[in-house]
């Protein structure tokens, strides 16, 4: 059961990035390239060629090819998923006749200079 949640996590992160989420625009690529068959006769080299690797004709269709697949960038979210095997650090339920440990407080040795909060300072040299 472990592992299918596991692999429940993994899927769920891999479909989230950017990456993958390029080749859910596949079917747009394979309606672009059957427009531009009809209209200009190009095989798929040529239109790839077209589209990512050469100059783009001036067909009025730029909005259309920004939506490809890797023509944008887009940004994805960082996903962090924490699966805790060892039962000892889950936290402790309080108990009143356990010895309490001592929290150290934090003390700071930086003190500003008094002079600078004068109103008549001296000169700095």
């Amino acid at each position: 059961m472990r592992k299918l949640i596991v692999y429940i996590f993994i899927f769920l992160i891999a479909s989230n990035s950017s990456f993958v989420q390029q080749f859910y625009k596949l079917p747009i690529l394979i309606e672009h390239f059957q427009e531009h068959k009809k209209l200009q006769g190009v095989s798929f080299v040529d239109f790839l060629s077209m589209h990512y690797w050469g100059e783009d004709l001036k067909d009025n269709d730029g909005d259309r090819d920004m939506q490809l697949p890797f023509k944008t960038i887009s940004s994805s979210s960082v996903h962090f998923v924490f699966i805790l095997d060892n039962k000892d650090l889950l936290p402790v339920p309080f108990n009143p006749e356990l010895p309490q440990s001592k929290i150290p407080t934090y003390r700071s040795d930086l003190f500003s200079d008094p002079n600078l909060l004068s109103l008549f300072r001296p000169p700095i040299a």
